[in-house]
């Protein structure tokens, strides 16, 4: 047995001192990353190329999507822009006053639901006309192959589109109904079997189901008897909220000076899978709003114009009764005139029901702006109305009104509605609105009042009248009547074109400057841009997946993280991948013993090793034992312990080389030899030290191998034997080296037998194959053991490249080499 006294304090490990370093164990080692990266290169590749794939179908199955563009001029809010300006001079160097909240308050009309929904109704986008077989679906490769047309859609049509489309029962919304024509364009639609309308082509149908307009889209078309087409009516409600978000409306804005200038040009755009179905909703779109804003700017004088033309209509038709009355008497009753005091006494007449006829437009027109004044909100009061009653004082208030109603607009932009100016002003307009209220009041008393007068008088001349004769008394009321109508007339007439000045002149300054217009290509999807994301996913999912990988993996990294992890252990070496080894498949037919090529890398690295194994045997005067284990059946232990004995046997010393790995033992078929007798028949008595001990001298290396023999039930206790430490003192005398293979420690106790008779024990890890955590229970257990440690990393990738090349370039010099001493031997042979 090894006595304490020849074991060197300096290499007995301590537990404390292997882990000092365990928190840099954790670090990234980013060459080891990248190493992990060039071995996997496969994943990011690989899952590039599929993203790319998948991208590519994900396009050509996509449904390709349309943008149609056009633009308004919003003139209206320009003039209303000028008035604000107008109204805020002198308060311009204040931010925000020039902006105009009339073009905002103009955009969210545009995206309102009552809007879209009229323009839905009106461009007919809601109803679909296809032939039963069509599909309403065109994927990107469709189009794609059909030239990058629009004829694609183009097909689709039947030559029939419906406007005006509205389901009475709603049920019938997002069926597919049955359009079945007979002769002449008339039409019938069925719901299954079920009559829902009965219509002719080009007129509006109703029926107590559905109210629906088809129309052909080319003139003279009609379609044959008895052909069917498929229809399908949606909600427009539905399709407002499905448009609404493909609804971009934007404002251009021009920098003149370093001064933010508005622009009233509203440029809008919408997106839709057909190109027809989203250039006709935004052209309907664009004409919705201009009507509707149409009608809601005229809508106060078109009230009073049509107002009056009812009225004219009356006085009219009661005109030419009164003068066919007349003539008719006049004829029968032979009278053909009157008296100069009848006759002026129906003129004057027809003055006071003319004066009266305007009393009563002025009264209605004071009682409208009375109306306007007390409803909710801050409605604008129609300046036809305030200039037809023709009084300075309402006037001027009228002025006052819209300059504070304008200037409220424009400090709304700045403030909240609780802020002192934008409450200075509400009371400024509430007051100058009680102003109006207050003469409009007054001016409807003094109306009635004038109005009970001219009755009184009129009553007076009434009675007058009475006095003449009968036959006269006919003539003067028929006489009467035609004049008093005929200047009623000719008042309401002159009322009217008054009127009808000022409806055109409310009339909108907006305008359609650009109708809509389709892109040829559509917005989405984007190929090249899908191919790009998809690609540059799939790399990303690539590399997440090797540094997944790396990060999970269970074994070390680089030879950097153990050196890290225990770097109070003593190193004795390390050592390159090699590949100059048979694989374990075919060691059944090839020796699998070769000695390394003394010009690799490998081979470089086990004379390094060999020359520090002599410099520790010196240093401590106790390293013949040697006991070769690891955590791991796979580091390589037994393969770097026949090398080294064989590279010790190269170098002229006496080596034993024993497989003591009673369990799995390996030596046998690396020198291809017998396996028994060995060191289990040593053990148990069997035989001889001597005739267990082969001498290897393939490689011209004379290197003794003990077998491990015949593999026992209990290899432990077998080991145990008090001839396995007789079998290490004879050894140490006869062997300048004794190399043991053990088992893994401390999957197996064996190790902990063998250890107590060896000078060290050199743990072997592998570098990216022995387990992080097997291998700190192995070191663990080995600082347990007491017994003096060294470490050798093997399979360190970082060599491996250098000493391939250093390999290839040292073999072709000595190839050159051998051919000029062949060369020169020849020729000497020659002159010999």
């Amino acid at each position: 047995m090894l006595s304490p006294d020849n074991v060197d304090s300096q290499w007995r490990p301590s537990v404390s001192s292997h882990f000092d370093g365990g928190d840099e164990g954790e670090k990234i080692d980013l060459s080891a990353l990248f190493r992990s990266l060039k071995k996997h290169w496969r994943w990011p590749v690989g899952l590039a190329i599929a993203g790319i794939i998948l991208a590519v179908l994900h396009t050509l199955f996509s449904i390709p999507v349309f943008e149609s563009s056009g633009s308004i001029y919003l003139g209206n809010a320009e003039k209303d822009q000028a008035a604000a300006s107008s109204a805020t001079e002198g308060l311009s160097l204040v931010p925000g006053l020039v902006q105009a909240p009339n073009l905002e308050t103009q955009v969210q009309i545009m995206q309102s639901r009552q809007i879209v929904e009229k323009a839905i109704m009106q461009s007919g986008v809601n109803v679909s006309i296809m032939n039963p077989d069509q599909s309403a679906v065109i994927h990107f490769w469709y189009w794609l192959l059909n030239g990058h047309s629009f004829g694609v859609y183009e097909n689709q049509k039947t030559g029939l589109h419906a406007t005006m489309a509205e389901a009475v029962n709603p049920d019938l919304y997002g069926q597919h109904l049955e359009l079945k024509f007979a002769d002449a364009g008339r039409y019938q639609i069925y719901a299954g079997k079920k009559w829902i309308l009965s219509g002719q082509l080009d007129e509006a149908a109703v029926s107590p189901y559905l109210r629906i307009l088809i129309k052909t889209n080319f003139p003279g078309f009609i379609p044959k008897a008895n052909r069917s087409y498929r229809l399908t009516i949606r909600s427009p409600l539905s399709l407002y909220n499905a448009f609404a978000g493909n609804i971009a409306v934007s404002q251009s804005s021009k920098d003149s000076g370093g001064t933010a200038t508005l622009s009233y040009l509203i440029y809008l755009s919408f997106q839709n899978p057909n190109p027809f179905v989203s250039q006709r909703f935004l052209n309907g779109l664009m004409l919705s709003y201009l009507e509707q804003t149409h009608a809601w700017a005229t809508g106060q004088s078109s009230s009073t114009y049509d107002y009056l033309n009812g009225q004219l209509e009356k006085v009219r038709s009661a005109l030419e009764t009164a003068d066919s009355n007349l003539a008719k008497y006049q004829s029968h009753s032979g009278l053909l005139s009157v008296t100069s005091n009848a006759q002026a006494m129906i003129t004057q007449m027809a003055n006071y029901e003319s004066q009266r006829s305007a009393l009563e437009l002025k009264l209605r027109n004071l009682q409208q702006v009375s109306a306007e004044l007390r409803a909710q909100g801050e409605k604008k009061v129609d300046p036809y109305l305030m200039s037809s009653l023709n009084d300075s004082v309402l006037n001027g208030l009228s002025d006052k009104l819209v300059t504070a109603q304008n200037r409220k607009a424009s400090l709304e932009t700045m403030y909240t509605p609780k802020a002192p100016e934008i409450q200075q002003v509400n009371k400024e307009i509430s007051a100058i609105r009680s102003a109006i209220a207050s003469v409009i009041s007054n001016q409807e008393t003094q109306a009635r009042q004038q109005l009970d007068s001219l009755d009184t008088v009129i009553d007076r001349y009434k009675g007058k009248m009475g006095q003449y004769p009968k036959e006269a008394l006919q003539v003067l009321s028929l006489t009467r009547s035609t004049e008093v109508l005929g200047k009623l007339y000719m008042f309401l007439l002159e009322k009217q074109k008054e009127a009808a000045i000022s409806k055109a002149s409310t009339i909108t300054k907006n305008r359609i400057l650009d109708t809509a217009m389709v892109r040829h290509t559509p917005v989405s999807p984007k190929a090249s841009k899908n191919i790009l994301v998809g690609g540059f996913l799939g790399l990303l999912l690539g590399l997440a997946v090797v540094f997944a990988r790396f990060l999970m993996h269970k074994g070390f990294h680089s030879e950097e993280e153990i050196l890290r992890r225990y770097f109070a252990t003593p190193l004795l070496g390390t050592l390159p991948e090699y590949n100059g080894f048979p694989d374990a498949d075919i060691r059944a037919r090839f020796p699998a013993i070769s000695i390394s090529d003394p010009r690799s890398g490998y081979g470089e690295a086990m004379r390094l090793l060999r020359g520090k194994l002599y410099l520790f045997a010196r240093t401590s005067g106790a390293g013949k034992i040697l006991m070769f284990s690891s955590a791991d059946p796979g580091a390589g232990k037994t393969t770097i312990a026949s090398q080294l004995a064989m590279t010790l046997a190269e170098d002229g010393k006496k080596i034993l080389l024993i497989d003591a790995d009673l369990r799995n033992p390996q030596l046998h078929q690396i020198f291809d030899c017998k396996q028994t007798p060995g060191l289990s028949e040593y053990l148990m008595g069997k035989s001889d030290l001597e005739s267990c001990i082969r001498v290897m001298t393939r490689f011209n290396v004379p290197l003794s191998l003990m077998t491990a023999g015949q593999i026992p039930g209990t290899p432990v206790e077998l080991i145990g034997n008090s001839r396995f430490a007789d079998l290490i003192q004879d050894a140490r005398s006869q062997f300048d080296f004794v190399l043991l293979d053990a088992p893994p420690y401390p999957s197996v106790a064996d190790g902990l037998m063998i250890s107590q008779w060896v000078d060290r024990l050199i743990s072997v890890v592998r570098v990216d194959t022995t387990p992080r955590k097997t291998f700190q229970d192995h070191m663990q257990g080995v600082a347990q053991i007491g017994c003096p440690l060294a470490l050798v990393i093997n399979g360190t990738p970082s060599v491996q490249g250098h000493a391939d090349r250093v390999q290839s370039r040292t073999s072709g010099f000595l190839n050159l080499e051998e051919k000029l001493l062949k060369f020169v031997h020849f020729v000497q042979k020659k002159q010999g």
